[in-house]
């Protein structure tokens, strides 16, 4: 996934989204379905480093980040996501959730190949259109 997969993500969470809790909820959901998808591959302990790991490489760039990726639980704190991308303006959780999936993304690439990380996050992926949203023209 190149910086341009990010960008496409960061902008499906913006459109898909009026509110930053909107995008904190695309964020729970989609780690939820990363950790289900990934957990039986590398281990929940796995999923969970690879997240931290994520996490800090973006702190700089995303300083509200910063520090989520200390402590030893052996799982991912979605809570603590959630509560953070929720604080924040919805073009700020929208660029840094696009950063943090691409860091993860990369980061699981290196470790798997491309090849395979296509293949696990493939269902993840694909809740997050290239697009904006079609309409919902229901009564």
């Amino acid at each position: 996934m190149e910086n341009e997969e990010g960008q496409r993500i960061a902008v499906a969470l913006a459109h898909g989204a009026q509110t930053a809790a909107q995008v904190a909820d695309t964020m729970v959901a989609t780690w939820q379905e990363v950790d289900a998808v990934l957990s039986p591959v590398i281990g929940q302990r796995g999923v969970a480093m690879l997240y931290k790991r994520s996490l800090f490489l973006i702190g700089s760039a995303h300083p509200w980040l910063a520090g989520m990726h200390q402590g030893v639980q052996p799982t991912v704190d979605l809570e603590a996501l959630k509560s953070a991308f929720a604080q924040q303006s919805s073009a700020n959780a929208a660029t840094a959730g696009g950063d943090f999936l691409q860091t993860f993304y990369e980061l699981l690439t290196s470790l798997v190949g491309p090849s395979l990380t296509e293949r696990l996050l493939r269902p993840v992926w694909a809740h997050f259109p290239s697009g904006p949203p079609a309409q919902d023209t229901s009564p």
